[in-house]
Parts: C-alpha cells; sequence; structure tokens
C-alpha cells in the first residue's frame, strides 16, 4: 500500500512537471508569435510608407512637368507677343485665337500694366490688381490662381498668368484661363500603378483636378468625410495642410483602411493627395500571418524543444523572406520604373524586366559600376555622378542618394533618367546591398 502510494505520487509529481513544462511551452511560443506578428507589422509599415513615399513623389514629378510645359508654350508665346509696342493689337489677338483653337482652354488674353485686358476674341475685361496671380506676373514671375468662379464663365476655373517683356521692361501680363474639367484633362490620369487616385487640391481643401474618381465632391475633407467617420484624422489632415506639412495618415473605412498621402506641388500653393486602399497593398500579408499561425499551433501541439527550436529558425528565415518579398512585390511589381539592386560585396545587380523595354538590351550584370561606364551604358558626362552615387554610400554612410543621369538605350541615344537610391546595411553598419529606382524623364509627358 505504501509503495503504491509512493508510486502515486511520482507519477503526480511527473504529471506536474510536465504539465508546467508545457506552460512554459505555450508561454514561450505566444510570446515569440506576438514577437514575429509585431515584426511583420513593422516590416509591412515601413515598406508601406515606402511605397506610398514613391506614389506621392512619382505623382508630383508628373504634376510638375505637365505644368511646366503649359507655362513653357505660354512663355513662347509670351515672346511672341513681347515684339510688339502694343501688346492687344490684331496681330496678337489672331495669334491668341489660332492657340486656343489648338489648346481647348476657355481663353486667353493679354493684360496692360494698367489692368485693361483684351480676350483672343476682342472682348474687353478690367484685371483686379488685388488678385496675387496677376500681381506676381506683373512681377516678373510665373504664376497660377486658385479655384476662381464667374456667373460669365458658368463655373470655376484656374488662371495661368506670365510676363510680357518688351525691350527691357515688363509691359503686361499673358493669361491663360481653364475650367476644372479643361484643367483636370490636362494634368491627365496621375495614378500610379493603378493603386489609387491622385488628384490636387488647395489648402483649403477646394479641389484643383476632379477625376472621375472624386464623383460630384469638389472639397477633399468633404470626399472622405463621405467614406470614414475618424473625424479627429480628417481634422488633423485639416490642420497640418493648412499648416504646409506634409506627410502620410491612415483612415479607417470599413474592411481596408486607406492611406492618404499629401505633399506640396513645387512653385504652387497646392498639393498632391493620393488615397490608396490597404487591400491593394498587402496582399501577402495575410497568408504570411496565417502561415505563423498553423506554425504556432504546431509547435505546442508537438511539444517539442527541437520544434521550438526549428520555430525560431524558420521564424527568422521566413521574415528575411517576408522582407525580400515586400521589396520586390510591393516596389517591383507595383511600379512602372525600373527597380534595381545591386550587390556590395559580389558587385552584381538586378533589374526588373522594364529595362529591357526601356532600353533595348539586357542589364548589365556582372562588375556593375564599372561595367555600366566601360561599356558606355551610362553617357560619358554622367560616369562621375553614377559613380558618387555608390561611392557616398560606402565611404561618407550616406542613407539616400539621388542623381539624374543619363543612359544610352540600344541605338546609343542617350535617356535622361532620376535614379533613385537607398542604401541596405548590416547590423555593423557597413554597406550590403543598394536598393532603388531608375525613372525616365519625359520632357513631354
Amino acid at each position: 500500500m505504501r509503495e503504491l502510494k509512493l508510486k502515486i505520487k511520482q507519477m503526480l509529481k511527473k504529471v506536474n512537471m510536465e504539465i508546467l513544462f508545457l506552460v512554459i511551452i505555450i508561454v514561450i511560443v505566444s510570446f515569440s508569435f506576438k514577437m514575429y506578428k509585431a515584426q511583420i507589422e513593422r516590416t509591412v509599415n515601413k515598406n508601406t510608407t515606402l511605397l506610398l513615399q514613391e506614389i506621392i513623389d512619382e505623382s508630383i514629378d508628373d504634376i510638375s512637368i505637365k505644368v511646366n510645359d503649359t507655362f513653357i508654350k505660354m512663355e513662347a508665346m509670351s515672346a511672341f507677343i513681347g515684339q510688339y509696342d502694343d501688346i492687344q493689337c490684331d496681330e496678337v489677338i489672331d495669334a491668341l485665337g489660332k492657340q486656343d483653337e489648338q489648346d481647348l482652354k476657355i481663353f486667353s488674353g493679354t493684360i496692360k500694366q494698367d489692368g485693361h485686358g483684351v480676350t483672343a476674341e476682342g472682348a474687353g475685361f478690367q484685371a483686379d490688381f488685388e488678385d496675387w496671380y496677376f500681381e506676381e506676373a506683373l512681377s516678373g514671375e510665373r504664376s497660377i490662381s486658385g479655384v476662381l468662379s464667374s456667373e460669365k464663365y458658368d463655373g470655376e476655373y484656374i488662371i495661368l498668368a506670365v510676363p510680357v517683356v518688351h525691350g527691357d521692361e515688363i509691359s503686361g501680363v499673358l493669361q491663360c484661363a481653364y475650367d476644372i474639367n479643361m484643367f483636370t484633362g490636362l494634368m491627365g490620369d496621375t495614378s500610379i500603378g493603378k493603386k489609387g487616385t491622385t488628384f490636387i487640391a488647395q489648402n483649403d481643401g477646394k479641389l484643383v483636378s476632379r477625376p472621375e474618381s472624386v464623383g460630384n465632391y469638389d472639397n477633399l475633407f468633404e470626399l472622405l468625410d463621405s467614406f470614414s467617420n475618424n473625424q479627429s484624422t480628417i481634422q488633423k489632415l485639416k490642420k497640418q495642410i493648412q499648416n504646409g506639412e506634409s506627410g502620410i495618415l491612415t483612415l479607417n473605412t470599413g474592411k481596408y483602411k486607406r492611406y492618404v498621402c499629401y505633399s506640396t506641388v513645387p512653385s504652387t500653393d497646392w498639393y498632391a493627395v493620393s488615397i490608396v486602399s490597404s487591400g491593394a497593398l498587402e496582399d501577402v500579408t495575410d497568408k504570411i500571418t496565417n502561415y505563423a499561425l498553423m506554425l504556432s499551433v504546431g509547435i505546442t501541439v508537438a511539444f517539442s524543444l527541437y520544434i521550438l527550436y526549428w520555430f525560431i529558425v524558420h521564424y527568422i528565415n521566413v521574415t528575411r523572406m517576408h522582407m525580400k518579398e515586400q521589396r520586390y512585390h510591393i516596389v517591383a511589381n507595383q511600379s512602372d520604373s525600373i527597380v534595381f539592386e545591386y550587390n556590395v560585396r559580389d558587385k552584381t545587380a538586378y533589374h526588373t524586366h522594364k529595362w529591357m523595354e526601356k532600353f533595348g538590351y539586357p542589364p548589365v550584370e556582372e562588375n556593375y559600376i564599372e561595367n555600366m561606364i566601360k561599356n558606355d551604358v551610362v553617357y560619358s558626362e554622367d560616369a562621375e555622378k553614377f559613380r558618387n552615387i555608390y561611392e557616398k554610400m560606402e565611404n561618407e554612410m550616406s542613407e539616400y542618394e539621388e542623381a539624374y543621369v543619363r543612359i544610352n538605350d540600344a541605338d546609343k541615344n542617350p535617356v535622361r533618367c532620376k535614379i533613385r537610391a537607398s542604401a541596405i546595411r548590416n547590423k555593423r553598419n557597413r554597406l550590403v546591398r543598394v536598393v532603388g529606382k531608375i525613372i525616365e524623364i519625359k520632357e513631354n509627358s
């Protein structure tokens, strides 16, 4: 009887130890899984932010180029008008009329320094000297108005103005007026990779360009209010835009959250605003998270230190795989630009298929920097700028570099490009890889 009681005690002690050990394993696995999920979320958030920044940067570049092209055309006409002593003579009016026939707009017109204006149709009007865009053009600067409204033109419109110089003096102003629909068409579709909608707004929220996706809304904050109840975030966005800040905010809108990216358009009082659904960016994340959940359940059931060890090793490998997938799936596959990766140790490089489409020959892979220069892939005059990108990252610890570099196509024609490069370093802060994008700069887009 005594031996039986002893065996029962020993058995209970063993069971208690196993239960205790099981509880410890469950706690360790649960904690590891939470850390894993947190790491996944941090990686997703980081790569999502990088992608969103690329979207808004490309949108701003696109908008700036199109605005600049319009000003260049206006300045060419301004130079023609400046040849005449009277900037409102019949020859000028005829030339403006022909220009209006080619480029769709409400009207073009010239304004003398006294404020008297004449349209291409010969109709007279008096400019308001309180209009800052008119005063700015008279001072010799390019100028864009905000959204204006007038019963005469039955709606809202935008005015672009440039000075007219006769001899060495400013004799007046050339202005072109576009209604909102015309101006939206002038800016074109600035959505990047079909992952969201990009449009232009003033700092008061008034929409300057209104693509079909915004519906009947004419104000950014009213548009956001239509699909989100997160008033605190909308008020924060309104305050930051009014203060001239840029950034990325998240709105909860049901199943998917939406990212609102906003940044100033150079040389204007406007903002480029992109609205992107998280569902378009995080399609890989759920698969990885579900896999981690099944893995953690398997470890708990197996009750094995070996499997726990395997889980930790696998966690590291999956994290690395996840970062690589995020880098290429989010950045490479969702961008029209050429994405590249340079391995510093092996001196090898990888470019996406866009290189072959853009330049007509396979990209350099071996001894990358030297062969890009030696084989005349980089235009000879830009070779030093190209080399400096990588030398600054390796020798001066730069984390990000960009430069305008011409790259020769298959016919040896130089193509003007912007190279954006970011450094990836190891724990010892040594440069191991450089990833980035090669963006073609189109002079007339």
